[in-house]
């Protein structure tokens, strides 16, 4: 079967599993599945089972774990931290790549040339569950909503203690001899992306009195360079996801 449930982790109980909500409805009318069927499931956490169904009902499905297999962490940690675009669709088409591209913590802030300051953080939590199960994903990536550059660091610090965190910043003003990294370090890889109109004068000497370097993510040879948000942040996860 070439489809993933989530189950959450407060649904697995010693060998039974319990599909509830739309993991049931999805399950038992869409698929049509039965008792007796076998399907895959994961928790988000590192962990995938194969499941067979032996309880059917309008409310829930229950299963028996017939397998599952254990999936370690990375050593080498992803994260992008983008600040909120204006259009709702394209914010979310971002979020949804960087998702499947294999992100494992995602900052959304507002910057100082973000138009659009609020998100439902239940909104966002689905697309990143649609995007996880989509994928294939064991290990479901965070969200975190962000008030500003300052914030983020100080989480990614806390989020990070006992392993390096190395950030970097996408901005057409890099200097080319500042190559970006070609193969990300073990520990926390962050990426600041800016929003609409870039980021800001006041955001770019703040990353200059944190000393994290501009990287240059255009071409080197065409008087280009300034690139959207969105492909800024899929040229990042194509180049060193």
């Amino acid at each position: 079967m070439n489809v993933q449930f989530y189950v959450h982790p407060s649904q697995i109980v010693s060998n039974t599993v319990r599909l509830q909500g739309a993991e049931c409805i999805h399950a038992t009318q869409v698929l049509r599945l039965r008792e007796g069927d076998h399907c895959v499931a994961t928790d988000g956490c590192g962990h995938r089972y194969e499941l067979k169904l032996v309880t059917l009902t309008k409310k829930e499905a229950q299963a028996v774990i017939v397998r599952s297999e254990s999936f370690p962490k990375s050593p080498v940690l992803r994260g992008v931290a983008m600040g909120s675009l204006h259009k709702k669709d394209r914010m979310e088409w971002a979020l949804e790549k960087a998702v499947e591209l294999g992100v494992d913590y995602f900052y959304l802030y507002h910057a100082d040339h973000s138009e659009r300051a609020r998100w439902k953080k239940s909104r966002l939590d689905q697309i990143i569950l649609s995007a996880s199960k989509q994928s294939k994903r064991t290990w479901f990536p965070e969200l975190i909503l962000a008030d500003n550059l300052e914030h983020i660091k100080q989480d990614a610090y806390q989020r990070c203690q006992g392993i390096d965190l190395n950030l970097w910043a996408a901005h057409e003003s890099a200097s080319l001899q500042t190559k970006p990294p070609e193969k990300l370090k073990e520990g926390c890889n962050l990426f600041f992306v800016g929003p609409e109109g870039g980021f800001s004068t006041n955001e770019l000497n703040w990353f200059e009195r944190e000393n994290i370097p501009r990287i240059f993510l255009g071409d080197p040879f065409t008087d280009g360079g300034v690139l959207r948000a969105e492909t800024a942040l899929i040229t990042i996860l194509a180049k060193y996801f």
